[in-house]
């Protein structure tokens, strides 16, 4: 699994980007920042936990720490990505870490709906970032914390203490069974030597995975090696068959699939691709 390190500049303690993206997938990962979206241009699906959400253009969608969650951007995409860490968040209220922000905001044509409320900080957040006057972070800040009050007061529920540990429990597995799959993806890992891992049931572990992740562990597996392969593609000039051998890839014709479904070309196309756009 990855567990996404952010960079926070030293001002504000926030990380804002621009993304500009085309057939691009992430492997499920987490961090324990809050974590915005807005889809600017295009679509995508972003996944967190088991639901999945359809993003068009105006959307906002919301991960809250430590969520599973992962994004696949169809065609060629633009967002604006912004991750609060929990300096910020605990100062929401004694017991934020018991908040859950709502995790779909759709465009709405209405002035008063959360969305356009957002909306519209964030409009003020990419002025800011792209102006840079002087003391831009401390009216970056204070915009921050309207948008936070927004999400608490509009957008929030809150957990029980017994829901929330349970979740943690639960959480600590499934973040064993993706270490252990970075460790050991090279090679053929079966359902049952992971829940043996866990001391699991087979059984218990796949309902578990999959309420966590939204997908089966073999995808999950697969998506690994999927993203691995990817990135020798573009960075090596080692043939194919070498790259499917080193990572793993024993069935092709699926690899194939999940290939051109993942980045919409075959490995050699996108390979050339790449080189061209250098």
């Amino acid at each position: 699994m990855k567990h996404e390190l952010i960079k926070d500049d030293n001002l504000t303690q926030l990380y804002f980007s621009y993304v500009e993206a085309t057939n691009d997938i992430l492997v499920p990962h987490w961090h324990n920042h809050l974590e915005i979206i807005f889809l600017a241009e295009g679509s995508m699906t972003v996944y967190i936990n088991e639901d999945s959400f359809e993003l068009a253009p105006s959307d906002i969608s919301v991960v809250n720490p430590r969520d599973i969650h992962y994004t696949h951007v169809h065609g060629s995409s633009r967002y604006y990505l912004l991750q609060i860490p929990s300096v910020h968040l605990a100062r929401i209220c004694a017991n934020w870490q018991l908040l859950h922000f709502r995790e779909y905001l759709p465009h709405s044509g209405r002035g008063d709906s959360l969305n356009q409320k957002l909306t519209g900080i964030l409009a003020e957040f990419i002025r800011l970032n792209a102006t840079k006057e002087r003391g831009h972070h401390l009216l970056f800040l204070i915009q921050l914390y309207r948008f936070l009050y927004l999400l608490y007061t509009e957008g929030s529920t809150l957990l029980s203490a017994e829901t929330k540990k349970r979740t943690e429990r639960d959480f600590t597995r499934i973040e064993e069974s993706m270490q252990y799959v970075k460790r050991n993806y090279k090679r053929q890992i079966s359902l049952a030597e992971m829940a043996g891992y866990l001391s699991l049931t087979p059984e218990y572990f796949c309902r578990l995975f999959k309420k966590y992740t939204g997908q089966t562990f073999g995808t999950y597996v697969s998506q690994v090696r999927l993203l691995h392969f990817y990135q020798d593609l573009i960075q090596t000039d080692e043939s194919v068959t070498f790259l499917l051998d080193r990572h793993g890839i024993t069935n092709y014709k699926a690899f194939m699939r999940a290939f051109k479904e993942a980045y919409g070309t075959t490995p050699h196309r996108l390979r050339k691709l790449h080189v061209n756009d250098k």
